[in-house]
């Protein structure tokens, strides 16, 4: 028991390692490609992101070592919280990993995308309008979307074992729980109302605030196991 124990506790200081891993190297990934290409129009945008090329590139490949890291996040929290429900962790896991598989499928349609801006920016084939069509049938593929509905329903499981297990304190796995669901009906919301994009900063605080200061306990207490009172005894 002591020997599970203390693999628990491991894994769970991985876990707490993973989650501020994930987000650094996803939100650097995100600056990165989002500072490149701030032009007004299509053909003015994939001009600088071609003349960039190479930081855009390192933009996406941060952004798929957040999504490979997330897989190692995912078997990190389920060891962990195993013990609390087999079934529920390893439903959490099965939706992080394919929320991993489907951010990296994004990831590489985004490398195909750059491609096309490439070809748009060397003046090949097509006219910049065409281009600019067959850019927005990749650019619809809503695997961000997708990617992010998957996040926030293993996010929510995990949340929820950790509410019931008492690893990490219960206000903030509450927190956890809350703010997984509201990410999760702001992305569905938005894809079938695409208008209310303004809402994802506001909907990301709660588990943003939830990742971040859970990691740090994961990572410096590990997890906090109630001690079983003696037969007779109320707890």
């Amino acid at each position: 028991m002591g020997t599970d124990l203390d693999t628990r506790r491991v894994y769970a200081r991985l876990a707490g390692f993973m989650y501020l891993f994930v987000l650094a190297s996803s939100i650097a990934g995100l600056i990165v490609t989002s500072s490149v290409g701030t032009g007004a129009g299509f053909a003015e945008r994939s001009a600088q992101i071609v003349a960039s090329e190479s930081l855009f590139r390192v933009g996406l490949v941060l952004a798929l070592v957040g999504s490979l890291a997330t897989v190692l996040l995912a078997v990190a929290l389920y060891v962990t919280v195993r013990p609390v429900d087999r079934n529920l962790a390893l439903v959490g896991l099965l939706f992080r990993v394919c929320e991993s598989a489907i951010g990296a499928t994004g990831i590489a349609l985004s490398f195909g995308i750059l491609q096309l801006r490439s070809a748009t920016a060397a003046g090949d084939g097509f006219a910049v309008g065409e281009w600019q069509a067959l850019f927005d049938v990749f650019n619809g593929a809503a695997t961000t979307e997708v990617a992010a509905i998957f996040f926030s329903v293993g996010s929510t499981v995990f949340f929820y074992l950790l509410l019931r297990s008492r690893y990490i304190p219960r206000v903030l796995a509450g927190v956890g729980l809350f703010g997984s669901a509201c990410y999760a009906a702001m992305w569905i919301a938005r894809l079938i109302w695409p208008e209310v994009s303004w809402v994802a900063p506001i909907a990301s605080v709660p588990i943003l605030i939830a990742e971040v200061v859970g990691g740090l306990w994961l990572l410096f207490r590990a997890i906090d196991v109630p001690a079983l009172a003696p037969p007779g005894i109320p707890r």
